[in-house]
């Protein structure tokens, strides 16, 4: 059996390319282009871009247009949760129970992955923006 998430996953691409981002921005005292970020990121530029289109959404980076712009973080780390980049950016692709032919069981299931991610959502709450610069200030 294969497990999902394995010690030292990054887990989707979206999240930790949203957490790696928001950290280089909240570490700049400048703009950076998207572009840049890319190339830090090791990341393709329209992914980044779209990445930074829902965190801009989401209020917690602004963009600055022409020649000279770019994208720096728009509110303090400290005031941004790992949980609520997760819930800014996360897509909702679940299959509702009721929606698929039964055997009994998929109500229950739904529970089960419903606790999961309360837990999984719980623990993100924990940590902001600020620990992972610290963390990567530190190392």
């Amino acid at each position: 059996m294969q497990l999902i998430i394995q010690a030292g996953d990054l887990g989707p691409k979206w999240f930790h390319v949203a957490l790696r981002t928001l950290v280089l921005l909240a570490s700049s005292e400048s703009v950076i282009k998207s572009h840049h970020l890319a190339k830090l990121l090791g990341e393709d530029p329209t992914f980044v871009r779209k990445i930074l289109s829902k965190l801009a959404k989401a209020d917690y980076v602004k963009s600055h247009g022409g020649r000279y712009g770019g994208y720096m973080i728009n509110i303090s780390p400290e005031d941004i949760t790992v949980k609520d980049v997760y819930q800014a950016l996360g897509e909702s692709s679940t299959t509702p129970f009721y929606t698929v032919p039964s055997t009994g069981v998929e109500f229950f299931i739904s529970q089960i992955i419903d606790q999961a991610e309360k837990c999984f959502q719980e623990e993100l709450n924990n940590f902001s923006i600020q620990d992972l610069v610290d963390f990567k200030n530190r190392n």
